[in-house]
């Protein structure tokens, strides 16, 4: 038998239903039902927190007329030298490079149902949709985002600067096995960022739920410092700071293999991340047929090459610069 205040929660939700132009901010569904598998917020989000912007922030372009927006970049500057006295110095013209950002937009799929079907139900199926097309959409973002992380840190142990552009741009490669898990291993993982020629610092440490409790196997109170081991062992690793990172583990393992490790710096140093319109959960209903689909416009960049690096926790240690 349906329980009755589910049945006049899901009345209600029919009802609403009748103004096509409903909108709502996707909600995270909280009904009691059997859960099949762990689902997990974006990460993206994390390591580089999202702005919200306006069309007025964006800038016209003469080549395309997607929304873009247009950014200045650090300069370098020419250094100094020693002079004679009396010597005046030699002019350099000043400028700075620009980049650009791209906006796109990302959807789930459409789901439909009849509107009957949905009094049937011992639990609120629309919130329940609500809450797996947003981490649906934010797990597309971690997607396309690790994608660009892999992208830029170029192949494995790969120290050419012809096959692999970052070292020709920064001096190190990006990935490289640094072997097995260790406490001079891990260490060694960290020196990625800061063997380039941009020196940034680590900020961020990402990793699996299972190359964690690697990590975990190997910081012994010695290690960890104090009391730190005895809280990993009875409570477990959550996100926090160690080592002078913060250390964020996803379940996403199709997206962060296993002994990787990727290393990212400050956001300020690491690129952008804008939303235009951010996770929308869109509701119409026609007739006796219902339909949602979630959507978002974002622009996103990791423009400093310098600022991720990946270590893979296995074979020999290989160098960071050639």
């Amino acid at each position: 038998m349906i329980d009755p205040d589910v049945r006049a929660r899901n009345q209600a939700i029919i009802e609403q239903m009748k103004n096509p132009s409903m909108n709502k901010e996707a909600a995270e569904g909280v009904s009691d039902y059997l859960r099949i598998r762990a689902r997990e917020d974006g990460y993206a989000r994390r390591i580089q927190p999202p702005i919200p912007v306006t069309p007025a922030d964006l800038d016209r372009q003469v080549d395309t007329t997607k929304p873009v927006i247009v950014r200045d970049m650090e300069p370098n500057s020419a250094g100094a030298y020693s002079v004679p006295f009396g010597a005046t110095p030699m002019n350099t013209y000043m400028d700075a490079p620009r980049y650009r950002i791209m906006f796109e937009r990302l959807e789930s799929f459409r789901y439909i149902a009849d509107v009957a079907n949905l009094l049937t139900y011992d639990l609120d199926i629309r919130q329940i949709f609500n809450d797996l097309m947003l981490k649906d959409i934010l797990g597309e973002e971690d997607r396309k985002y690790t994608a660009v992380a892999d992208f830029i840190v170029g192949g494995l142990n790969d120290l050419s600067p012809v096959t692999n552009p970052r070292v020709a741009e920064v001096g190190s490669a990006g990935f490289v096995t640094v072997g097995t898990m260790s406490r001079s291993a891990l260490s060694y993982g960290m020196e990625g960022l800061p063997s380039t020629n941009r020196h940034l610092n680590p900020s961020v440490a990402l990793l699996n739920n299972i190359t964690i409790w690697r990590v975990v196997a190997i910081l012994t109170r010695n290690e960890a410092g104090g009391d730190l081991s005895q809280d990993l062992l009875l409570n477990g690793f959550t996100e926090r700071e160690m080592l002078g990172l913060k250390w964020m583990i996803t379940i996403k393992t199709n997206l962060v293999s296993t002994n990787d490790i990727y290393y990212f710096a400050a956001p300020k140093f690491l690129g952008d991340f804008y939303t235009m319109e951010d996770v929308t959960v869109s509701v119409k209903h026609e007739n006796y047929m219902f339909e949602m689909f979630a959507y978002e416009m974002i622009g996103a960049t990791i423009k400093n090459t310098g600022a991720v690096a990946k270590a893979r926790y296995s074979g020999t240690q290989e160098s960071w610069t050639p």
